[in-house]
C-alpha cells in the first residue's frame, strides 16, 4: 500500500504525541513493506511555528519526508486574544476559528504537496485535529484522507470549521475506545466511518536500569516520573503543586520529588521548584531507566486520546497514576489495572502512599499493565488494523 503521512511537525527530537503515533506509523509501516511518505512542515517547535528544518525532501528511518516553509508567521496577540475569548468560555465565530487555525502552522507549500501527493497515493492520512495541515488539507482530497484526530473534549473540538473537516473525510481512526466515543458524541449523526486503531507498543530494546541510572545521577529517595510536554495543557504545574503539597505539607515524613522529562519551562509556583527534578529531554533509553526508578509515572492531562507515557511506563515496570477526569487514561487504568486514578490533591497523596508501602502492589500492577498495553496494541495488531481500514474506508 502507498499512503502519505501529514502531520504538522515531524522527526525523532519532537515532542508530541500525535507527532510521535504518525511518526512509529510511518516507521513500522516502511518495515513491512509499504510505500511511505510524510508530508510536513519546517517548523519544530508548536509555540512559535518558525522555521527551524530545512525544506525539501530527505530520507529518515526509510521514510521519504518533505518538509515545507510555514508561510503565515504566528500573531502571538491574536492567539492571546482568542484564548482569552475560549478561557472565558465564549464561542468564536467561524471568522475567528479560521483566524485561529490559520495561526497552528498554515503552508501552502505544503497544501500543494498534499494536492500532487492526493493523486498518487492510496491514502492520506492526517494527524492531529486541530492543526492548519489537518483542518484545510483534508478539504483538499476528501474521499482519499483519512483522519487520526487525537481527540480531546475541548473548546477546539467544537470548532464548526474543525468538526467540518473531520465530518468531511473518507473515515477517522481513532486510538481508544473512549476517544471513539467522545467522537460520536461530538459529531453525533454526521461522523464518517471510522474505525478503532490505537497506538502501537511493543517491548523494550533493553531491561531498563533503574539502579544504574540513580548511581549515574545521583538521585536518590522516592519518584514520580512526567514524560512529554511540561505545560498546562498536560497539567503538568498541577502535578507539580500536588506532588509539592504531599511532600511539604500532607506527608513530610513520606517525600517524593518529581522527575520532569520532555520539553518546556518548569513554570510552577516557588513552593513547588524544589521538588522538581528537571531532566529535560532524555534519550530513550534514559526515560525508560528513569521511569523505572520511580514509584509510579504521573499524567494527570486531562485531554488525551491515547497517553503514550503511561503505556511507556508499563513497559518500563511502573504503575500509573492518571486523573480520574480523563475517560481516556481511566478507561485503560480500569481495563488493564496498572494503575490508579485520582481527583484532588489528597486523593494524589493517598495514592503516592500506597504505592510506597507496597512495592508488591507497585509490581502487580505494573505487569498487569504490560500484559494489557502488548495484548490490545502490540504492533503487530495496530499495523493490521492501520492498513485495513485504509483499505477499507478510502474510496467507498
Amino acid at each position: 500500500m502507498k499512503l502519505a503521512f501529514v502531520v504538522p511537525r515531524y522527526g525523532h527530537d519532537i515532542v508530541g504525541g500525535a507527532e510521535t503515533q504518525l511518526r512509529e506509523y510511518a516507521e513500522h509501516l516502511v518495515g513491512a513493506g509499504h510505500a511511505i511518505e510524510v508530508l510536513t512542515t519546517c517548523a519544530r517547535d508548536h509555540f512559535t511555528w518558525r522555521n527551524e528544518l530545512p525544506a525539501g525532501a530527505r530520507t529518515e528511518q526509510g521514510v521519504t519526508v518533505r518538509r515545507f516553509p510555514v508561510t503565515q508567521a504566528k500573531d502571538h496577540g491574536l492567539m492571546a486574544d482568542l484564548h482569552a475569548i475560549l478561557d472565558a468560555d465564549l464561542p468564536l465565530d467561524r471568522d475567528s476559528q479560521r483566524a485561529w487555525v490559520e495561526n497552528t502552522g498554515h503552508s501552502t507549500g505544503l497544501l500543494e504537496g498534499i494536492e500532487k501527493a492526493a493523486a498518487k497515493v492510496d491514502a492520506l492520512i492526517f494527524a492531529p485535529y486541530l492543526f492548519a495541515s489537518t483542518v484545510f488539507g483534508v478539504h483538499i482530497a476528501p474521499r482519499r484522507s483519512l483522519v487520526v484526530p487525537c481527540l480531546h473534549d475541548e473548546a477546539y473540538a467544537r470548532f464548526d470549521l474543525i468538526q467540518d473537516a473531520l465530518c468531511a473525510a473518507a473515515g477517522l481512526l481513532f486510538n481508544s475506545p473512549a476517544e471513539m466515543r467522545l467522537g460520536e458524541s461530538l459529531l453525533d449523526g454526521r461522523i464518517p466511518p471510522h474505525r478503532l486503531v490505537g497506538d502501537g507498543f511493543a517491548e523494550l530494546a533493553r531491561p531498563p536500569d533503574p539502579d544504574g541510572w540513580r548511581r549515574r545521577r545521583r538521585v536518590d529517595g522516592a519518584l514520580v516520573a512526567f514524560a512529554g510536554r511540561r505545560e498546562a495543557a498536560k497539567n503538568f504545574p498541577l502535578l507539580a503543586q500536588w506532588v509539592a503539597a504531599h511532600t511539604l505539607a500532607i506527608a513530610p515524613d513520606r517525600p517524593i520529588r518529581l522527575a520532569a522529562m520532555g520539553r518546556g519551562p518548569i513554570d510552577v509556583p516557588s513552593a513547588a521548584r524544589g521538588v522538581v527534578l528537571d531532566l529535560g529531554v532524555v534519550a530513550e533509553d534514559e526515560k525508560y531507566d528513569a521511569m523505572a526508578a520511580s514509584l509510579a509515572v504521573a499524567q494527570l492531562s486531562l485531554y488525551e486520546s491515547f497517553s503514550y507515557v503511561i503505556a511507556e511506563g508499563w513497559l518500563s515496570g511502573t504503575p500509573a497514576i492518571v486523573h480520574a477526569g480523563c475517560p481516556v487514561t481511566r478507561e485503560h487504568c480500569e481495563r488493564g489495572g496498572g494503575g490508579v486514578w485520582v481527583e484532588s490533591v489528597e486523593e494524589f497523596s493517598e495514592a503516592v502512599s500506597m504505592l510506597l508501602a507496597d512495592p508488591a502492589l507497585r509490581a502487580r500492577m505494573a505487569v498487569a499493565g504490560r500484559a494489557y498495553i502488548l495484548a490490545e496494541y502490540g504492533w503487530p495488531a495496530v499495523i493490521e488494523r492501520l492498513v485495513a481500514a485504509a483499505a477499507d474506508l478510502v474510496g467507498r
